[in-house]
């Protein structure tokens, strides 16, 4: 799809603001507009696949930064001047993310099975 000049700066704002609202009065334009230009296909798929590149370039980041926040974590636990209800929110904190990282593992896992099984579905009928 081919953006005017318009829908290129509702998608910045959009991508940039933190509701229709405020991406309207960051480009400008009326919150009708930007409404009508979400109702677009081609408009949404090109949001999306922005959205999609931000997520990805910010979870890169955030990867590269795991081994630095690992040893922060690890130096708050060992260091004998931290304060106790600070290690415990520092050891809380860590099992809740824990927990959440496996259960997305289990979900993804669940999923590719579905998705394997909807495939096998898929190709015997054809």
């Amino acid at each position: 799809m081919t953006l005017n000049a318009n829908q290129r700066h509702a998608l910045d704002a959009l991508l940039s603001s933190p509701s229709v609202a405020a991406a309207a009065r960051a480009c400008g334009l009326s919150e009708r507009t930007i409404w009508r230009y979400l109702a677009d296909d081609g408009f949404k798929t090109e949001l999306r696949a922005r959205q999609n590149r931000a997520i990805k370039a910010t979870t890169a980041a955030l990867t590269g930064m795991a081994g630095r926040a690992v040893q922060a974590l690890r130096d708050l636990l060992n260091d004998a001047e931290t304060p106790p209800s600070v290690k415990a929110r520092v050891a809380l904190g860590w099992l809740r993310e824990r927990r959440a990282a496996v259960e997305l593992d289990d979900l993804a896992e669940r999923v590719a099975l579905l998705e394997d099984a909807l495939n096998e579905q898929h190709n015997k009928k054809n």
